[in-house]
């Protein structure tokens, strides 16, 4: 069970330091504080106002992304308690709540608290959530299970919290194969997981404004020392971080203000320096799984997936959006709560897998939650959750999203004509979009005098490990013409009898033509 540990977070100052939240959490929305300085208080404490002000969302951090059974059951509890409309299965393997009454926020934060789920450091200049590989220890191909790594990082860095002050905030992943869903080799921190048994580690690296892929900083990382490099980043970081430039502050900028020579050198002194001084060896011996599979599935589904576990499978869930529904969640811990060793690991997807089922059980589950569950590859497509909550986006991400599915459907393609997608609704990429096969950043722009909702459209980018790149910009459609843009761009997939992905191979400039077409510039 992931557990708040009592080495790494002192619960009795952390409850006092909510409690006195709820005064300030009060006075804002009374309106006795400004937004900024709300923000610069709530975002340490996982909270942040909505769009209109008068509600609030609450970010419960999952260490590495597994979700024990007892947490679980509390959220579902939440749900129905506070009668919350909205759940959000973030990019970064977080939980939010949104649409929140004031009075509520601090109260569920304690009851988070007290059911092992912290929110504080959620936001703000802090460590955030440490992403991990959802399928690690069960996903075939993989080179190890890098999920206990993960967990003693999330438990240290959580540890700091409250006793260093960052410039910005900091974001560690743990990949445990090249398919680098965690995008551990353009974090502020990755550790990438190699077929040697030991760790490759990528730093100074982050998507949004000015994006860079992270520096190899250092090879062939023993697993149990991982807390040394973890230590030496947070300092290093303290030390040439901006704490004047909010713009600058982030750890991609520092090999660019002193030169990554120096950087590079500066991060081994400070190495050796804490390995000389401190005893950050950890001592982890995974625990293998050791449930017996009861025959194979021979009729898969999209969802399921065969482990490297003989007869073993996981579930993938998404939901559409990334908004699951109370029905579904009440029915997969019902289930899952009856199942010997089955865990609930959130991707960076914005999706839940449910691992360590057999035959029978696999089945039962997909056949639960199928009628919630994303049935073509377009639906399981990304989006933040955009304008109309967050006060940083532009655009209304979700909502293109959700039109685009119902274009899709209303022309009824077949799974896989159109392809999935990653949408954002500002520069800020918590979609990804920059590494997106096909993404969209939102944004802003006048068409006929009018200021109307635009998006660029990003193309060819990858997230894979070694073959990491930023999509081209190809074109800036309004809002209203995508849907119209992917009903055309359907059809002529369509025609030559094809999947999406099988047709772009010999169709890039077919693709461009359509892009170019409802491309603002030809409007």
């Amino acid at each position: 069970m992931n557990t708040v540990s009592e080495k790494s977070i002192d619960k009795q100052e952390a409850r006092l330091k909510i409690q006195n939240f709820a005064d300030t959490c009060k006075k804002f929305y009374q309106g006795e504080l400004k937004i900024p300085e709300y923000k610069s208080i709530s975002s340490g404490f996982g909270t942040y106002s909505e769009r209109n002000h008068k509600t609030g969302m609450l970010r419960l951090r999952i260490p590495a992304g597994e979700l024990s059974l007892e947490q679980f059951k509390f959220i579902i509890d939440s749900i129905k308690k506070y009668n919350i409309k909205k759940v959000h299965i973030t990019t970064n393997q977080s939980i939010q709540l949104h649409n929140l009454a004031p009075e509520i926020i601090p109260q569920l934060m304690l009851e988070a608290f007290d059911n092992n789920i912290i929110t504080l450091g959620g936001g703000g200049d802090f460590p955030r959530n440490v992403l991990c590989s959802p399928l690690s220890g069960v996903e075939k191909g993989e080179y190890f299970d890098v999920m206990p790594y993960a967990k003693m990082a999330s438990d240290f860095l959580i540890g700091l919290i409250g006793k260093i002050k960052l410039p910005r905030k900091l974001k560690v992943s743990f990949s445990n194969s090249k398919k680098n869903i965690v995008h551990a080799t353009y974090r502020d921190m990755g550790f990438v997981a190699k077929e040697s048994g030991k760790f490759d580690l990528y730093t100074a690296g982050g998507l949004g404004v000015n994006p860079e892929f992270g520096i190899k900083t250092k090879e062939n990382i023993e697993p149990n020392e991982i807390l040394y490099y973890i230590m030496a980043m947070v300092q290093i970081f303290m030390r040439y971080g901006n704490y004047e430039n909010r713009a600058k502050a982030r750890t991609r900028y520092i090999p660019r203000t002193i030169g990554e020579e120096k950087y590079l050198s500066e991060f081994s002194a400070i190495l050796d320096e804490i390995k000389n001084t401190e005893d950050l060896t950890l001592n982890i011996n995974p625990q293998e799984i050791t449930k017996k599979g009861s025959g194979k599935i021979t009729q898969k589904t999209r969802n399921i997936i065969e482990q490297k576990q003989e007869n073993l499978y996981a579930i993938k869930y998404h939901p559409m959006l990334g908004n699951p529904s109370l029905e579904a969640l009440e029915k997969l811990y019902n289930a899952i709560s009856k199942i010997e060793d089955a865990k609930i690991r959130l991707s960076t997807k914005e999706e839940m897998f449910i691992i360590n089922l057999n035959k029978d059980e696999t089945q039962e589950i997909s056949s639960l939650i199928d009628f919630d569950n994303s049935k073509t590859e377009l639906q399981e497509s990304i989006s933040c959750v955009g304008a109309t909550i967050c006060q940083q986006g532009l655009t209304n991400s979700s909502g293109l999203l959700q039109k685009i599915i119902e274009t899709d459907k209303k022309e009824n393609f077949k799974d896989g004509t159109l392809p999935k997608i990653c949408i954002s609704g500002c520069q800020s990429s918590c979609a990804a979009h920059q590494t997106a096969k096909i993404g969209f950043k939102g944004g802003k722009k006048k068409i006929n005098d009018v200021m109307c909702d635009v998006f660029d459209v990003f193309f060819n980018g990858s997230e894979i490990e070694g073959n990491e790149r930023f999509g081209e910009i190809i074109g800036t459609i309004s809002a209203d013409n995508i849907p119209l843009m992917f009903k055309k761009l359907g059809h002529e997939v369509e025609k030559n009898n094809l999947t999406f992905d099988d047709w772009i191979t010999n169709n890039n400039n077919r693709f461009l033509e359509i892009v170019k077409e409802f491309s603002i510039c030809n409007a």
